[in-house]
């Protein structure tokens, strides 16, 4: 039975990942990657030689170190946006078009369709984010000779992290309009880095940001403390851990909100 599940899961997953790719917006997605590809040339070039500020010099491997984890962070916040305005309408179209309720006449769970349509909206996202992300780390790595472990850990932490908003949006798709989803993403990732930001360098926060900071997926936080090694003054210590679990569980809730939504909701028809 459990493979059965599995080879439906499979067959859906696959024609989500079709109708994913076939959308217009993938061809958007495509000419804004490659562009970005020519950013990262350029901003992993910076670094060499030293820097001087003020009065104090700093070697080329802070700069590269910072310059190199910018980079990263700011494009592993894209991969998430991404995650986040697919998702955002990938399952309300099967609703809207009538495909969701003729796979559900099908012997197909609710929950297991919901996350086949959330992987479908990942992938393309998530293979997006790689290339980028992994074209960032061989540049830094063998342009700068930072280690490619922290790297790794990043990128981890940007898949939970699409994982987390994907799902979310997901869900609220079920509710609200597309474009409110979709600016609702925007806003929400947005504020989630100002506030981690702003936090993690020492800044205050008070009243609902604080609260965003403390209790919200940590989607910058976690990026940036998996790439402590290549800015020396940011020391993860025992936050490292508490950032990890806190996503994780923000990951795991995501998903089986979604479920639990779409598993209520009443079809038409």
């Amino acid at each position: 039975m459990s493979q059965q599940r599995a080879a439906r899961f499979r067959t859906l997953a696959v024609e989500a990942v079709r109708d994913a790719v076939r959308r217009r917006i993938v061809a958007v997605i495509a000419g804004v990657s490659i562009l970005s590809l020519m950013l990262v040339d350029r901003c992993t070039s910076f670094g060499l030689g030293t820097l001087v500020v003020g009065e104090r010099v700093e070697e080329a491997f802070n700069v590269a170190g910072w310059t190199s984890t910018v980079t990263f962070v700011m494009l592993g916040l894209w991969s998430i946006v991404l995650a986040g305005v697919l998702a955002s309408e990938h399952l309300a179209h099967a609703l809207a078009d009538g495909s969701a309720s003729l796979c559900l006449a099908r012997p197909v769970g609710r929950g297991m369709f919901a996350l086949a349509r959330l992987a479908g909206a990942l992938a393309v996202a998530i293979v997006t984010g790689a290339v980028l992300l992994g074209a960032t780390a061989f540049f830094v790595h063998t342009r700068h000779d930072l280690a490619l472990g922290p790297a790794a850990l990043a990128g981890l932490a940007c898949t939970l992290g699409a994982l987390t908003v994907g799902a979310l949006a997901m869900t609220t798709s079920l509710y609200i309009p597309r474009i409110a989803s979709v600016l609702l993403v925007f806003a929400g990732v947005a504020t989630i880095t100002l506030t981690n930001t702003v936090s993690l360098f020492g800044g205050e926060l008070t009243g609902v940001f604080a609260v965003v900071d403390r209790y919200g997926p940590p989607l910058c936080t976690a990026l940036v403390l998996a790439l402590a090694p290549w800015i020396e003054p940011v020391s993860p210590g025992a936050a490292a851990g508490e950032t990890a679990l806190l996503l994780a569980l923000w990951t795991l809730g995501s998903v089986l909100l979604l479920r639990l939504a779409f598993r209520r909701m009443e079809l038409a028809g």
